[in-house]
């Protein structure tokens, strides 16, 4: 009985013992466990005000663009400052571009600075003025052309000229009559008539500014819109919102759109001698089935890249540049010069371009 005494406290004791040593285990494991969840609240709330800081700066090369856009004619050097935003202020000094030479016209030099929560960063921008010497911006002498890598299918016959801002590849035979030029490399194919100049200068796209074609606007349109059947074109016709187009235009006009743009049929012309269409959209322009489009086309999207795209066969007369051009079916284009205000020409009020952008801090 005794014995059996013994044993039974020798137990207890063994298990008190291996229940405070598993606590112990415990309370250490706890411990860290705390310690990472703070560091990584620490590095995470980092990382947040870092970010708004640099989002800050950024919106400060923004700010500037946008007001020397609006006033190209401002005197330099000069500073603006924004501490009204909920997240933090940035600061921006625009300074006249001094090359090796002395100061470049129409290029300025912005550096931003943005601040949250203690955090900065700076942002250091060489951007210029895209003066227009004629009548529209050159993007719009070629037929077809890509902000993005261009694919071109064999079953494409473009008369004009093609450039891309990336590569251009040919898939299969198809046929341009013209010109082709990229930033970057040209493949091998296809049946070129012109020149093939690979790595060619880089062609910045003009902004669609949706203000000013507001602001000059013969019709505005608030809310989504048809063309369907006959329809007249007189100046600019703004949309604000979505667009779809199966109709037959007589005049000439410039349709711009807020929103997206669908052409489900045929963008017509009643006379190709006397009437002229363009379409101008900030959303992507989609083509369904077999469309026949007498006019050129431009999409483009600072934020989201507006695509030319669709199935089925695109019979063009006219020209396409968009951000992305991606048309899985038959591409028949013959380039017709446009005459129209489209964006970048020199009615309109100068294009800011980015030449050089360096994160500072």
């Amino acid at each position: 009985m005794m014995t059996l005494r013994r044993r039974a406290r020798s137990d207890e004791g063994f298990a008190l013992v291996s229940a405070m040593i598993f606590l112990v285990v415990l309370l250490i494991v706890g411990a860290s466990l705390v310690q990472t969840s703070s560091q990584e609240l620490q590095t995470a709330s980092r990382v947040r005000k870092e970010s708004r800081a640099l989002n800050l700066a950024e919106a400060g090369i923004d700010y500037a663009a946008w007001k020397l856009y609006n006033a190209p004619t401002t005197a330099l050097p000069t500073t603006w400052t924004r501490s009204d935003l909920p997240t933090g202020t940035f600061t921006v000094a625009a300074t006249q571009y001094v090359g090796a030479t002395g100061p470049v016209p129409n290029t300025v030099v912005l550096q931003s600075t943005g601040v949250s929560q203690g955090w900065n960063s700076q942002l250091k921008v060489v951007g210029r003025f895209l003066q227009n010497p004629g009548t529209n911006n050159p993007i719009f002498d070629n037929a077809l052309f890509s902000d993005a890598e261009l694919r071109v299918g064999g079953t494409a016959d473009v008369k004009g000229s093609v450039h891309a801002n990336a590569n251009i590849k040919f898939n299969g035979s198809p046929k341009v009559d013209g010109d082709v030029s990229a930033v970057g490399s040209i493949s091998e194919g296809g049946t070129v008539t012109g020149t093939r100049t690979p790595n060619a200068p880089q062609m910045p796209m003009p902004t669609i500014d949706l203000a000013y074609y507001r602001s000059i606007a013969t019709t505005v349109i608030n809310g989504n819109y048809n063309f369907n059947g006959s329809a007249t074109l007189d100046g600019v016709t703004y949309i604000d919102g979505n667009c779809s187009i199966n109709a037959t235009f007589s005049g000439t006009g410039v349709i711009v759109c807020s929103g997206e743009v669908t052409v489900n049929g045929s963008a017509r012309l009643e006379s190709l001698e006397t009437d002229e269409l363009a379409i101008v959209a900030a959303g992507s322009v989609r083509i369904n089935g077999n469309c026949r489009i007498e006019g050129y086309v431009y999409t483009h999207n600072l934020d989201i890249p507006a695509g030319f795209t669709g199935n089925g066969t695109a019979d063009i007369l006219g020209g396409v540049a968009a951000d992305v051009i991606n048309v899985n079916g038959t591409l028949l284009l013959e380039y017709r010069e446009p005459t129209l205000p489209l964006p970048g020409d020199s009615s309109a009020p100068p294009q800011f371009a980015s030449i050089s952008w360096r994160r500072v801090r």
